[in-house]
């Protein structure tokens, strides 16, 4: 039986990870390094192999495939999704250290200060180095962060994915769920509305991959960001367009602030001034609708 380019490169001490046949040197581990990578090979599509331990051997070893003419073709596809996966894998679990690094938010942020809002929902909350951090979390998993600078400026961890990813700020005994975009009109809207629980989706684009995961049931309401600017700008408007997307999918209501200067929610709060809470709470609860479990 013929030894195969794998079994003639562990026979001589090397460890690869997968054999790709690319005509592209790749390092690997070996026996007598098995913690770095000192070995190296290159596997040819037509079935010429080589390898080399770089800490032991002076020359290079070859092998040659004698069973087929050509080796199996490289699927560039299939290789390009491994790395985008490995990437991936890696930058949750960076996303995942600098989570728990971050200490617990035991004092009001300034970007909360700033924005006028209470500490109330801020719990799930932390902070590093003067940011804020917002957890991404799908279902019981997190699979990234949210940093928050005094100033506004926003960032995801970058490689980690969102889509479909949440914060939710919880409350015993709601009455009426509500997703909202970004986590200071989550704020506003867990602070007015008295009953409820908020989910928030981070992004208009990702209101539908959220809802479509969760799929909330009873009370429920998408509190949209009314870019009224935008639409008079470009001619649509992604909160509202996002928003009814969503809705449409599970038969919930929408909600948006309207005649202000603003977009969102939190920003009706700074317009419209003294009892401005209690009217958020009452134009929320007027456009939610009963949903039911498909």
């Amino acid at each position: 039986m013929s030894v195969t380019f794998d079994q003639a490169m562990r026979l001589s001490g090397l460890h690869p990870r997968a054999i790709v046949a690319d005509s592209k040197w790749r390092r690997c581990a070996t026996d007598d390094h098995p913690k770095k990578r000192n070995g190296a090979y290159v596997l040819h599509p037509d079935g010429r192999g080589y390898w080399r331990n770089w800490a032991t051997e002076s020359g290079i070893s070859s092998w040659r495939d004698d069973s087929a003419s050509r080796a199996a073709p490289v699927d560039e596809a299939k290789l390009r999704m491994q790395r985008e996966r490995a990437y991936r894998a890696q930058a949750i679990r960076s996303a995942r250290a600098f989570w728990h690094n971050a200490r617990a938010l035991n004092r009001p942020h300034p970007y909360i200060e700033r924005k006028g809002l209470a500490p109330l929902g801020c719990a799930g909350l932390r902070q590093h180095d003067g940011l804020l951090v917002v957890p991404v979390w799908l279902g019981d998993t997190l699979i990234s962060v949210q940093t928050i600078h005094p100033d506004g400026t926003k960032r995801f961890w970058p490689g980690a994915p969102v889509k479909a990813g949440a914060y939710v700020i919880d409350r015993q005994r709601a009455a009426v769920t509500a997703i909202v975009e970004g986590l200071a009109t989550g704020l506003a809207v867990f602070q007015s509305v008295r009953q409820a629980r908020v989910i928030v989706a981070f992004d208009a684009g990702n209101i539908l991959p959220v809802v479509d995961r969760i799929r909330p049931t009873g009370s429920v309401v998408i509190c949209a960001d009314h870019d009224w600017k935008t639409l008079a700008k470009r001619g649509f408007n992604p909160g509202l367009d996002k928003a009814n997307n969503a809705a449409v999918l599970i038969g919930c209501g929408v909600a948006y602030p309207d005649g202000i200067e603003g977009s969102d929610w939190c920003d009706y709060l700074h317009e419209i001034g003294e009892g401005a809470a209690r009217k958020l709470e009452r134009l929320v609860l007027s456009k939610a609708r009963y949903v039911v479990q498909a």
